[in-house]
């Protein structure tokens, strides 16, 4: 009973201490995307106590980013995977977890109808910063489905999902989405059913997906058969170089999928998570942070609505302290091109090989090593070939031209499709000649010139400069043609006085080769 009477009071008071408005403040030709970064600083419990209090301390910091969000004009914002709750074992998930209800089968507003959810203050609160804000909330949260007596039901009567809720601005559920792609999540079931996460707001139409559903080819399936203007995404992803880190493969992923993407990781460097942002299918970055500093960040970024151009572009980068002090990293208007942190990966510099995210396996790869400043250079690997046309002042470091065609399966338990083409700064390591992936180098590329063969129409382009910077989409083109039974893709990357560069790449997705990943 006073577990319960705190909740409702704790509740009630972030209810009525908000004004709402209905105020909607995008435009006819964009409107404004926030996503946050969270550093989830807290533990797995057995105690509920303990487990309620880990849950408040998170959702606390949340109202906060959402007043600050709505203070930058932003219609939606997007909550990381993992940040409500820690991602714990199978006995302590339901500690911080709610029965969440399904919003095809009734209209729930948790925020309006507080004593029918007086027993689920997660969604209360979710809902309460969506109506009070005005704003679309999108959070990641764990979710309870009792089953004791159904077939299939495992022993403690439940099943336990890693779901992302959906909350229009009036605080209405409009999506309950539990994740179709587990990653290693044993703690976590899987749907028994295919789901379509779509949702309509006044700015446009989204999907809601989470972390390793981006790999696989179902949201690709869902966002053909729905011509969605974006994705909300979701993630506590774990950086793979040299084509999988974060912020590179989701502006990739948007531009060869043609959305826009709205991305918020959790930061947890030790496992190899950080990098956030808002990415547009056409411009590429809008705003991105990759600075593993132990700082939150609030992202947010004007989108260009479907069929018109970016105009105004206007974007932030907020950091949020623990004690609640906010403070920008740079002034607010810039553009992706002087917007993120200058000082990315500051504790990185002097350490290259440092054990912050995975590699890939390069030894089923061809391989040819950059000896020549510029050179003109063709590779094949299993009928996939490739041309690297470049330039430089100088090749000091390890550079290769790498060329890929089969399954990647750096993964013990997951494997997928792929056909790469790149040219990598790569150190030998273990034995093997391209293993090491720094990311920073003293070289300068003028030009890089990259045409390669796929099977597949799911092309992703990369251009990353030094300490993850990506190369602003005024410095190279990207394209893609059927010629006529092969995909030919073409990147080019141009600059009279020269990047950085550590990799620029082309990754194709082949989803027809993906061994089943689930019943999906």
């Amino acid at each position: 009973m006073q577990k319960k009477m705190f909740c409702t009071t704790f509740l009630l008071a972030v209810f009525q201490g908000w004004a709402m408005s209905s105020v909607s403040a995008a435009t006819d030709t964009y409107f404004t995307a926030a996503a946050f970064e969270f550093v989830q600083s807290q533990n797995c419990t057995m105690d509920p106590e303990a487990a309620k209090q880990v849950v408040k301390h998170n959702l606390d910091i949340f109202i906060q980013v959402a007043k600050l969000a709505k203070s930058k004009g932003a219609d939606i914002l997007d909550f990381p995977e993992y940040a409500i709750f820690p991602e714990c074992n199978r006995a302590e998930t339901p500690l911080f977890s709610e029965v969440v209800p399904n919003p095809h089968k009734g209209k729930y507003n948790p925020c309006v109808d507080q004593q029918q959810f007086a027993d689920r203050p997660q969604l209360i609160t979710l809902s309460c910063m969506a109506r009070n804000n005005s704003m679309v909330i999108q959070a990641n949260m764990g979710d309870i489905d009792p089953c004791k007596g159904k077939p299939g039901c495992p022993p403690a009567g439940h099943l336990q999902f890693n779901t992302n809720v959906v909350f229009d601005r009036d605080g209405t559920l409009l999506v309950r989405y539990r994740k179709e792609h587990l990653w290693y999540e044993y703690a976590m079931d899987l749907p028994r059913h295919k789901q379509n996460p779509k949702f309509t707001t006044d700015f446009g139409t989204f999907l809601s997906y989470v972390c390793y559903d981006i790999l696989l080819e179902r949201i690709v399936e869902v966002e053909k058969e729905d011509k969605v203007d974006g994705i909300v995404f979701s993630t506590m992803w774990e950086n793979t170089m040299p084509l999988g880190m974060t912020v590179d493969y989701f502006q990739s992923w948007a531009m060869g999928n043609n959305l826009t993407l709205i991305a918020a990781d959790i930061q947890l460097p030790g496992q190899k998570a950080v990098g956030s942002g808002i990415f547009h299918g056409s411009y590429g970055a809008l705003a991105y942070t990759f600075n593993p500093d132990g700082i939150s960040k609030l992202i947010v970024a004007r989108v260009p609505r479907k069929n018109y151009a970016l105009t105004e572009p206007k974007s932030s980068i907020t950091a949020v302290l623990q004690n609640g002090t906010t403070f920008d990293y740079l002034s607010e208007g810039d553009h992706v091109e002087t917007e993120g942190s200058e000082n990315i990966l500051p504790h990185w510099q002097n350490d290259y090989l440092d054990d912050r995210y995975h590699v890939i396996n390069m030894e089923n790869f061809t391989l040819v090593k950059i000896t020549e400043p510029s050179d003109r250079l063709e590779a094949c690997n299993n009928g996939m070939c490739c041309v690297l046309d470049y330039s430089a002042d100088n090749i000091t470091q390890n550079y290769y031209f790498a060329v890929f065609n089969g399954s990647q399966q750096t993964f013990e338990s997951y494997s997928w499709g792929e056909e790469d083409c790149l040219l990598v700064r790569c150190d030998p390591a273990d034995g093997r000649e391209c293993a090491a992936f720094p990311l920073r180098t003293d070289d300068v590329f003028h030009h890089v010139f990259l045409k390669a063969n796929f099977s597949t129409p799911y092309i992703y382009p990369s251009v990353i400069g030094n300490g993850m910077r990506l190369i602003s989409r005024q410095e190279w083109d990207f394209s893609q043609a059927l010629e006529p039974d092969v995909y030919n893709a073409v990147i080019n990357f141009n600059k009279e006085e020269g990047r950085q560069l550590v990799v620029i790449g082309l990754k194709g997705r082949c989803y027809n080769r993906d061994p089943p990943s689930s019943f999906f």
